[in-house]
């Protein structure tokens, strides 16, 4: 077989490339950042260097929490990890897809850079992908529906009463705290013996952290149903184990703590409509459905729910209760600010509603009250 200069071009290029990734030279994520944003300060804005700057800085911030400090040693697995870190635990809320979108973008150009001076295997940045989006993709409602999730709480408790999945579950709809706390529980973080049981979140890296650090670490109370799912799943469920760091993790596999990326699918998992025997939003079949073939893929079913949406139906339910702004930031780890921007649902009717029932329980103890004063 003959072979043309063309094959011999398109071969030498190729060699060029796979030598290319085997050659790279020791550069700190810091200083990769440092000169990638001198490189970009004279064809952006000022604001917008700071954007950049200020996303990579958090991008450098998650790389040495998981070990790398070199550029040279990031995969597109990190790259992964970071995104999804992005997405559902940087924030009080998850972040839509417009948001992503920025941050894919920034992240994939400082990479492109980091390859061009040999910093970063050069196939690494062409593996970042950008969603495209259509008319009305990313819109999502993130609350889940209190009913439903009542539904859901009660087929988890049917099927699989007691089982990892199930306290997943329970802890984040009993808690309303966010994946990282659940994650970070030992064992010894559990009090079912105390007079009133609760739960001892605390910041203990490496292995676990809470977002907001020490600030974030709090005693919570748990309701009687807790204990006794807790109890039962400490007793006959849960997996032994030890972590290299002598820890015994409450949620745990045989090889150690269990990984936040499975909790997640627990929750996609559970929270899917074909899951509670109703209609697929999507009008699929079981058979048909993309979500339905693999754990990989349930967060892709349009109807599922992400545990963060978990806590935002926990705390904009217990806002409808009327339980008070000041105790539930305290047990929640999360700002008044934030409660009355992206969790406060209530509508007007809701709110008079609730002050009318406040008065009225006051007005009990001191005379007579009036609708008016509503």
């Amino acid at each position: 077989m003959e072979t043309n200069d063309k094959d011999l071009d398109e071969l030498l290029e190729e060699y060029i490339l796979r030598d290319q990734r085997v050659t790279l030279d020791p550069m700190m994520v810091d200083e990769g950042i440092e000169r990638y944003l001198k490189t970009r300060s004279g064809s952006l804005r000022p604001t917008t260097i700071e954007e950049y700057e200020n996303e990579l800085l958090r991008f450098q911030l998650h790389l040495e929490q998981n070990g790398i400090q070199d550029l040279n040693d990031v995969r597109n697995r990190d790259l992964d990890d970071y995104f999804t870190w992005r997405r559902e635990d940087s924030y009080d809320t998850r972040l839509s897809t417009n948001t992503m979108r920025d941050v894919r973008y920034v992240v994939r150009d400082f990479i492109r850079y980091a390859a061009t001076i040999d910093a970063v295997n050069c196939d690494v940045p062409d593996k970042i992908s950008i969603p495209k989006l259509t008319d009305g993709e990313g819109v999502r409602d993130v609350e889940i529906d209190a009913e439903r999730l009542r539904l859901i709480l009660d087929q988890i408790e049917k099927r699989a009463y007691a089982s990892r999945e199930h306290v997943v579950w329970v802890l984040l709809a009993e808690t309303g705290r966010r994946l990282g706390c659940i994650h970070s529980l030992d064992c010894d973080d559990v009090h079912l013996e105390a007079e009133h049981p609760f739960l001892e979140f605390r910041h203990d890296p490496p292995e676990t952290s809470l977002k907001n650090g020490m600030k974030g670490e709090m005693k919570v109370n748990i309701p009687e149903s807790l204990r006794t799912v807790l109890d039962t799943y400490l007793t006959y469920n849960r997996k032994e184990c030890t972590t290299e760091n002598g820890r015994s993790p409450l949620l745990s596999t045989s090889y150690g703590r269990l990984g936040k990326s499975t909790m997640r699918k627990y929750v996609y998992k559970w929270s899917r409509p074909c899951f509670l025997g109703q209609d697929c939003p999507d009008g699929h079949d079981s058979e048909g459905c993309g979500p339905a073939a693999s754990p990989d893929k349930y967060s892709k079913c349009p109807g599922s729910h992400s545990p963060h949406d978990i806590r935002h139906t926990y705390l904009t339910e217990c806002l409808r209760d009327g339980i008070p702004a000041e105790a539930l930031s305290e047990r929640c780890d999360v700002t008044r600010a934030i409660l009355e921007k992206h969790y406060d649902e209530r509508t007007p009717e809701e709110k008079r509603d609730l002050r009318r029932r406040i008065l009225e329980e006051v007005g009990a103890n001191r005379g007579a009250f009036s609708q008016a004063d509503a």
